[in-house]
Formats: C-alpha cells, structure tokens, sequence
C-alpha cells in the first residue's frame, strides 16, 4: 500500500522485567494496540524462548507526518481498515 507522509516517533515506553544475557534467543510479539486519527500505538512483548520469560513490554506510538509541511495527517482509511482486520475487536480507536 502507498500513502503520503513518514510515521514519526512521538512517545516509547519501555519497561524490562527480567535481563538478557548475550546467547539468550529471544521472541518478539507486536500488535497495534490503537489507532487515532493521525496517530498509533504499537504494544510489544518480549519473551525469552528457552523458559518463556517476559523479559521486557514496549509501547510505541507513532503519528503520521507531512515532512514537507511539518505537520501530523490523517491515516488513510484503506491502512485503518487493514490494521483492524488484522488486529480484530482488540483494536482500541
């Protein structure tokens, strides 16, 4: 799919519960939590795959941006409709 603009970080949180050693495998989970007008919240989870440990949670929000014009624009309808089929009732709007 192709839109107009640049996903821009605005906000990250990151909260770790347990460390990570150098040869640990890790899994990564992400979903988008909420989707605004102009913005969305990605949620993250991280697991160590030997004893399936959450090591640390994550949410990102990124809002999308006009870098000519400097300023936030609406996501697409056809990228909103997308991300909620794949997220399903789970999606916060």
């Amino acid at each position: 799919m192709d839109f107009e603009g640049d996903l821009v970080l605005r906000a990250l949180n990151i909260e770790y519960h347990a460390p990570a050693q150098f040869d640990d495998l890790l899994e990564v989970f992400i979903r988008v939590q909420r989707i605004g007008r102009t913005s969305m919240t990605f949620e993250s989870q991280v697991f160590r795959i030997d004893d399936d440990v959450l090591m640390a949670t994550v949410h990102q929000t990124v809002v999308l941006v006009d870098l000519e014009e400097r300023k936030a624009c609406p996501i697409p309808h056809e990228l909103r409709e997308e991300i909620r089929a794949f997220e399903g009732d789970d999606l916060e709007a």
